[in-house]
């Protein structure tokens, strides 16, 4: 369905990238404790508090530890190839809301830049039309949080391997609109990047 009026709102999925196995921070980020909350459970309650948004989480490493903290809150999506990278992941969402056929744009989203906020989120959100990505404006180009367009969901439906959203983001095929972002800088890699920025609240 494509939009014809300035006055649709674009239907939005929301999908959370949560399936890796955390090896630098030495496994199972995604339960990290967030001021008392599963890491993964902090960024779901940011992006669910947008309106009228139906997430979907991409789990793999520690799927059956990590599910019972999403509960009916999120439909789980499980790739199985997660190993294989982040590629894999987004392309397993997407052809999960691909299936769904209802969907305007999506917003891409990684469980541990734990500094956004709802706000941060709805920022990339208010920019969408339906037609460009509008994604993060990082030092080394655009990256996610994203929010694409339909006609860009099979390319991210063919992602695999190691490649992510970037590619898509900083390739000639699409146009990205970037937005600032200064609390995306922060992602958890290791337990120290955990620590440093829990001592700082956003």
């Amino acid at each position: 369905m494509s939009m014809h009026t300035d006055h649709t709102t674009p239907k939005l999925a929301a999908l959370v990238l949560a399936a890796g196995e955390s090896a630098r921070f030495g496994g199972r980020k995604q339960l990290a404790d967030i001021n008392g909350m599963p890491m993964i459970r902090h960024t779901l309650d940011r992006v669910a508090a947008l309106p009228g948004i139906e997430c979907f989480v991409v789990l793999g490493a520690f799927a059956d530890e990590i599910r019972p903290i999403i509960g009916s809150d999120a439909s789980i999506v499980e790739n199985d190839d997660w190993a294989s990278g982040m590629g894999s992941s987004i392309a397993a969402g997407m052809t999960a809301i691909l299936k769904q056929d209802r969907f305007d744009g999506v917003l891409i989203a990684l469980c541990d830049q734990i500094e956004l906020a709802t706000t941060d989120y709805a920022k990339l959100i208010s920019s969408f039309d339906g037609n460009d990505i509008i994604a993060t404006r990082h030092p080394d180009g655009l990256g996610v949080p994203a929010v694409f367009p339909r006609a860009t969901f099979d390319t991210l439906a063919a992602l695999s391997g190691t490649v992510g959203a970037r590619k898509i983001l900083n390739g000639p095929a699409h146009h990205g609109i970037g937005i600032d972002l200064p609390n995306a800088r922060f992602d958890i890699d290791t337990k120290d990047d955990l620590k440093a920025v829990l001592k700082h609240p956003a």
